[in-house]
């Protein structure tokens, strides 16, 4: 489903990957492990659209893929949870779960009522 190619990022002249291949399969549980530096959460932001700028290619569905922002790669249908979660405290758990995709009416207004019906199914599975 997602192959990635030789995969290098080099952050100041530090290589944090160097030629990392990489192949998930659907309906497989799919793990990638590794000390700390090893450059999983570096691969994980390449493969999100976080770090836009590498060397090597990702191959979607079948498709050659070049994300320019997390939400590209978001509309392909590949996001993360970021270990270093960031909520926004004065929000309530609908709006932090719709943060930066939020959903609004057809003049442009918070439909919070989508929004908390949508956050009580997600909160059910």
């Amino acid at each position: 489903m997602l192959i990635a190619k030789n995969i290098t990022k080099k952050f100041a002249g530090v290589t944090a990957l160097n030629n990392v291949n990489l192949e998930l399969y659907p309906g497989k549980v799919n793990a990638i492990v590794g000390e700390n530096g090893a450059g999983k959460s570096t691969l994980m932001k390449i493969l999100s659209g976080v770090h836009t700028q590498y060397e090597g290619e990702i191959i979607f569905k079948g498709e050659k893929v070049s994300f320019r922002s997390t939400k590209d790669a978001e509309d392909a249908g590949i996001a993360i949870i970021h270990q270093e979660l960031n909520l926004v405290p004065h929000l309530s758990i609908s709006e932090n779960i719709f943060l930066g995709r939020e959903i609004t009416n057809a003049i442009g207004i918070l439909d919070k009522a989508v929004m908390n019906s949508q956050t009580k199914e997600l909160l059910k599975k």
